[in-house]
């Protein structure tokens, strides 16, 4: 245990790169400008619907940089090779990678969104309304949901090499939503389509999101799918983890 938090430490370093910074703030400059455009046009009035209306630009940017490689570039440069040599273990190491992205990617969506609302809260002509609680649960979703995409993007990371993985586990979750759409539109009286659709892409926690946000009852099911999604996903990425060939003699 006492290896973890150096390891964590020492990953965080080396991913927050100089290029990573510039990124970082460029990002958040620029996905202020649809937040505030959607907030003075009167769509989003709610802290809850800011943070919606800000993943759906911030979101798209980090997780392609940040879980690009996560794995897989580095068994290429030889760095995964160089740290099992030393008493760390295979699931120290994906674990860390796992929850340095993940806070790296907290960070990002955080600052923009507090920049967001301090930017639109010292404009006394908007009409801005602090719903903590609501926020405080659709955060967490969006928290558990980016957990999960970061998840996957390492589950692909481990079974090929280079940095195409966050793009295939975008891929997938894009034509996930648009099968969900045309079942929801066009084929919901077909049953095994509806049943279907929710095993193609682990939405649980979009929908228990959009459930919250319609004032519709508590998303139990939704919550305990993306809970479920979860768990199986991370099981499986701790096993394409202890299957990944680094090198011969390398543990």
């Amino acid at each position: 245990m006492r290896t973890f938090p150096i390891l964590f430490t020492a990953e965080f370093k080396r991913f927050w790169t100089i290029g990573m910074i510039v990124f970082s703030i460029a990002i958040i400059a620029v996905g202020l400008i649809p937040s505030v455009v959607m907030v003075q046009s009167g769509m989003v009035t709610t802290l809850s619907k800011l943070i919606v209306s800000a993943d759906s630009f911030l979101s798209f940017f980090t997780f392609l940089i940040f879980s690009a490689g996560i794995v897989g570039a580095d068994v290429t440069s030889g760095w995964l090779r160089t740290l099992l040599i030393r008493s760390i273990t295979r699931e120290q190491y994906v674990i860390t990678k796992i929850l340095v992205v993940f806070a790296s990617t907290l960070i990002v969506y955080a600052v923009g969104i507090l920049i967001a609302a301090i930017v639109l809260m010292s404009d006394p002509k908007l009409t801005f309304t602090i719903d903590l609680s609501l926020s405080a649960m659709i955060m967490l979703l969006k928290c558990c949901q980016a957990l999960l995409l970061i998840i996957l993007s390492t589950l692909v990371s481990c079974l090929v090499q280079g940095s195409f993985n966050s793009f295939f586990v975008y891929g997938w979750m894009v034509v996930g939503q648009l099968i969900n759409f045309l079942v929801m539109r066009k084929y919901w009286d077909l049953k095994w389509a509806v049943v279907l659709k929710d095993y193609l892409f682990p939405n649980g926690f979009e929908d228990a999101q959009q459930s919250l946000l319609s004032d519709m009852a508590f998303p139990y099911a939704e919550l305990l799918w993306g809970c479920a999604a979860l768990t199986i996903f991370f099981a499986a990425t701790l096993f394409a983890m202890n299957r990944v060939v680094v090198d011969v003699g390398s543990e």
